[in-house]
């Protein structure tokens, strides 16, 4: 009966999805691609298939995902920022409690070949263990929640938009520990070794389960960010100057 109802619920969301007045193609600029809607192969009103997947992947239609070295400068400057006022500030302590609280209550990791088909919710709390197995400090966290958002304050052709933070956060976190790696040796009959086999698996960095991530060491954060992220830029341009596309005297 469940099921059923299910099935009739989706069949009426089609109907009234295919009713809507979407744009024939997509709204960004130069792309041309008939939106998901027109091409009947979605629910997408005004982006193509393709953009659609990519704001599923980096949070955003049209910008991607940021480097390890471009965050470099910013995450040294917020790590240094971190280390010396976690004993000191009560917004850092604060965060850096409930972070080791949340990486302890994640439970326990799973090996990323059999993550398939499990809700977003639960391959979410085992990235999160996957960085408490990794020995990943909730400063190391913190430092990467401020990390992320200067580094979008300060660039200009960033994405501004709270979506796009998240999953930016949670992307730099999952670089940190997210793949399964095995070697094996295999002899022969002589116990010499004939060759080794390699086994390097990653989980899909996309979808709800990056929003999952992100908001869930973003928000133990939200008065850090608050607080500091002003300090945290001054301090990183004092040491490694401004954002290269920052027009000079900027």
């Amino acid at each position: 009966m469940k099921d059923a109802r299910r099935t009739i619920s989706r069949k009426s969301l089609r109907t009234r999805i295919a009713a809507l007045e979407g744009l024939p193609v997509c709204v960004l600029p130069f792309c041309g691609r008939p939106t998901m809607n027109a091409a009947g192969n979605g629910v997408a009103l005004f982006h193509c298939r393709r953009h659609v997947e990519h704001k599923a992947r980096h949070g955003s239609h049209w910008h991607g995902t940021y480097s390890a070295a471009e965050l470099k400068p910013y995450l040294a400057a917020a790590t240094s920022y971190v280390r010396h006022r976690s004993e000191i500030d009560p917004f850092i302590k604060a965060a850096l409690n409930t972070i080791a609280l949340l990486l302890e209550e994640a439970g326990p990791t799973e090996i990323a070949t059999r993550l398939k088909g499990m809700p977003a919710t639960k391959r979410a709390r085992i990235a999160l263990a996957r960085l408490r197995v990794a020995g990943i400090k909730p400063e190391r966290i913190v430092a990467i929640v401020l990390a992320v958002t200067a580094l979008i304050e300060e660039d200009p052709g960033s994405h501004r938009t709270k979506e796009f933070r998240t999953v930016q956060i949670a992307k730099a976190l999952h670089r940190l520990a997210s793949g399964y790696h095995r070697v094996w040796e295999l002899q022969d009959e002589r116990g010499q070794l004939k060759k080794v086999a390699e086994l390097h698996a990653f989980p899909r960095s996309s979808g709800p389960v990056l929003r999952l991530i992100g908001k869930a060491v973003e928000q133990p954060c939200e008065w850090v960010v608050e607080k500091h992220l002003s300090a945290v830029l001054a301090l990183k341009v004092k040491r490694y100057g401004r954002h290269p596309a920052l027009p000079a005297g900027a």
